[in-house]
């Protein structure tokens, strides 16, 4: 028979802790659970600074259960908010774990631990990873009241791609993205609800593969952090993530920068990326005939340089961003026929924010919520500026969302933000205000208010298309140019 084998974090609530409402100490999530089940043994995980909380939990365990088997597990975490650090740790201590005893019958308790400590331990035992069963516990409910906690077992029959995007959105870690797109492993920060359900599902899914991945969608959708993301998910998340924007780099120097430099083996993005993912945003920048190259070199796993003849071994995978109609590039022959027939069968699209209007309200809320951990006073929406926020059309899709909620925070004196510290005006694209959908109608919207936006906004990108001509404008629109003069007036009082 198998022994019985209980994984658990230590958190400052054990062994004993005390609460306010009830009379005398209570016990912690690990003697909770072992109050509930039984266990042969007990792996007891912490970080360094929680050795207080190891030693006591361990003597009320043996005074308790003398005869528990009880270890203790460091792990060196720096970040217990950090997904990469958590997984590598937990990674790193569950395999001494199978390779010391491969037949224990292991289960997790997720009654400690930070939620992104949960969301590492669900994606390794879902996946199988890690064979355990997970344990939680759920409020009984008796004749409509609730009752005490009770222990359960979660049921995880489901594929791995029905995670729910709230819980593939703590994977991303809560770190600032340092602006050098070419950093390794960057440590992103992205909102819950930046991605949709199913384009979530679909990354998980394709996780799994080794084949190159083309995500496409308009600019601003975040399509740089959904590279990391199913990086992150997929095995090679040990390995390196090289993430290069092409659109940066002229064409004549495309083959030294991929493929290094004749003779100087481990200088390409190809060699650096070794064992990891290769992201290469804007994808059509690249030349068409180093396209076919690069994908023929991933194919047969080595490539040469033009001064030997020894092959460099590679072992990486590829994702390419782009903002462009792929098909429509083919057809006018500005991207190569056999690259899109290849990328078609791993295609990844990312909605714009127009197509997900539901998603505005959460993913403004999460922005604010991550930036008032920073702040000395927290700031709220009020029910105005939701309405402002979900009546525009984001033509910059969730990189313009950011950076309006970013600047409302700067503009709100009160703790309240209103609509009137909401500055909506951003470059926009004049097509796309045309192609958006109608706006949410909700409690504080005003039609007034909407349509002087927009009008704004096709106004504003007229004059920039023209260079600020006026008279080019007017006629570009069907106005006369009195009426571009007024709304010029009325966009530069509301800058000023």
């Amino acid at each position: 028979m198998s022994r019985r084998t209980l994984v658990t974090f230590v958190g400052l609530r054990d062994p004993y802790y005390h609460d306010a409402h009830d009379d005398g100490r209570q016990k912690g999530p690990v003697l909770t659970v072992l109050d509930e089940r039984r266990y042969d043994r007990v792996v007891l995980l912490g970080r360094t600074h929680r050795q207080e909380q190891l030693d006591r939990t361990c003597v009320a365990l043996k005074s308790i259960h003398p005869k528990l088997s009880v270890e203790v597990r460091s792990l060196l975490l720096s970040d217990s908010t950090y997904h990469p650090e958590i997984l590598s740790e937990l990674r790193r201590v569950l395999s001494q774990l199978l390779r010391d005893t491969p037949k224990d019958d292991f289960s997790i308790s997720l009654l400690s631990g930070t939620p992104e400590i949960h969301a590492c331990w669900v994606l390794i035992a879902v996946s199988g990873e890690f064979p355990a069963r997970l344990l939680n516990v759920q409020r009984t409910v008796h004749n409509g009241i609730a009752g005490p906690r009770a222990l359960r077992e979660l049921d995880w029959s489901e594929p791995l791609a029905a995670i729910t995007p709230e819980t593939l959105g703590l994977l991303a870690g809560r770190r600032e993205r340092n602006d050098d797109s070419e950093l390794q492993d960057p440590a992103i920060t992205v909102p819950r609800h930046t991605f949709a359900r199913r384009t979530l599902e679909q990354a998980v899914g394709l996780s799994r593969h080794t084949a190159p991945l083309l995500i496409t969608g308009e600019p601003g959708t975040q399509k740089h952090y959904l590279a990391a993301l199913v990086h992150r998910l997929s095995n090679r998340n040990s390995g390196p993530l090289i993430i290069f924007n092409c659109a940066t780099l002229p064409s004549t120097l495309f083959e030294s920068v991929l493929f290094g430099e004749p003779g100087d083996e481990g200088s390409g993005k190809l060699d650096q990326a070794e064992g990891g993912t290769l992201v290469l945003l804007k994808l059509q920048q690249v030349p068409g005939e180093l396209l076919t190259r690069l994908l023929k070199a991933l194919d047969d796993g080595y490539h040469y340089d033009s001064r030997s003849r020894v092959p460099r071994r590679i072992n990486v995978r590829l994702i390419g961003t782009t903002d462009r109609d792929l098909e429509e590039e083919v057809r006018h022959s500005r991207f190569p026929a056999d690259v899109w027939q290849r990328l078609q069968s791993s295609l990844l699209r990312v909605p714009p924010l127009r197509e997900r209007a539901a998603d505005i309200t959460p993913l403004a809320q999460d922005e604010l919520d991550r930036l008032n951990r920073r702040l000395p006073r927290p700031r709220r929406f009020s029910a105005g500026a939701l309405a402002k926020l979900g009546s525009h059309t984001w033509p910059s899709n969730v990189s313009e969302l950011r950076r309006v909620i970013d600047q409302a925070v700067l503009n709100a004196e009160q703790p309240t933000i209103q609509a009137s510290d909401i500055d909506l005006d951003l470059g926009v694209n004049l097509a796309n205000v045309f192609a958006a959908s109608a706006p949410r109608i909700r409690q504080g919207f005003s039609l007034e208010d909407y349509l002087r936006n927009v009008k704004h906004e096709i106004v504003r990108s007229a004059l920039k298309k023209t260079g600020d001509n006026q008279s080019e404008a007017a006629r570009l629109l069907g106005v006369t140019p009195q009426a571009v003069s007024k709304y010029a007036k009325a966009l530069k009082r509301s800058k000023g």
